[in-house]
């Protein structure tokens, strides 16, 4: 829960650090950061996941107010940094708290 203390210049620049230090082909990055919805979903959300967004915002307020670049990402921008990194391929899993786990591969 770091990466979002830093815009995505300095972002990509700390996941290239990362991606050099581990194993080519077999290296793993993991990433514990929030993932902001960029659309409600069609369907009715639960109470719980609503709430959990709502945290999700505010603390890319709290990013915006402590931080001159930092923020909470959307799967977008977290597509944007990653590929821009030069990761291979990467997934999100929801780990049913505000954050997710991101794991990027080498």
């Amino acid at each position: 829960w770091v990466l979002h203390d830093w815009g995505d210049k300095d972002c990509i620049r700390l996941l290239k650090n990362c991606k050099e230090a581990v194993p080519p082909n077999i290296g793993k990055v993991l990433i514990v950061e929030s993932v902001i919805r960029e659309k409600k979903k069609a369907m009715i959300v639960e109470d719980r996941d609503e709430k959990l967004e709502h945290v999700r915002l505010m603390l890319d307020m709290v990013m915006m107010a402590h931080t001159s670049t930092g923020k909470e990402r959307t799967l977008k921008e977290w597509d944007f940094v990653l590929n821009e990194a030069g990761f291979e391929r990467y997934e999100v899993r929801d780990i049913d708290d505000v954050q997710c786990v991101i794991i990027a591969y080498r």
